[in-house]
């Protein structure tokens, strides 16, 4: 509201003039002090409405995000249970199955990590 009133005022002699009178009538009256005063209230208020209903749909949004990912999770595990029951069905071991020999490792015998320090002793 006050970016609307003072935006132009310098180029619009008009405007600069309306801005004067009511600069120079709330200095003079008390009756427009108050008039001024409860204007700026009721437009800090209607700001603060606003502010608060975009912080709620944000809120709103956020937890209806929140709930598609929490779905697409468990539809993740449920997929994963359905895969491991099929895996056992089959006989094959799982990968995390504590039966199932363990893959041979390779040997790396001449890396220079598995070659010991000399100290000299």
């Amino acid at each position: 509201m006050l970016r609307v009133l003072f935006k132009d005022a310098a180029k619009a002699p008009g405007k600069l003039l309306a801005l004067c009178f009511i600069v120079y009538f709330a200095s003079q009256s008390f009756i427009i002090d108050v008039f001024l005063f409860l204007f700026a209230v009721a437009w800090v208020a209607s700001a603060m409405k606003k502010k608060s209903k975009a912080i709620l749909a944000a809120e709103a949004e956020a937890e209806a995000a929140r709930a598609e990912a929490e779905k697409l999770a468990a539809a993740a595990r449920v997929a994963a249970q359905a895969k491991a029951q099929a895996a056992a069905m089959t006989g094959m071991p799982a990968s995390n199955d504590s039966n199932a020999k363990p893959a041979s490792t390779k040997q790396y015998a001449k890396s220079a990590v598995v070659i010991p320090f000399k100290t000299g002793t």
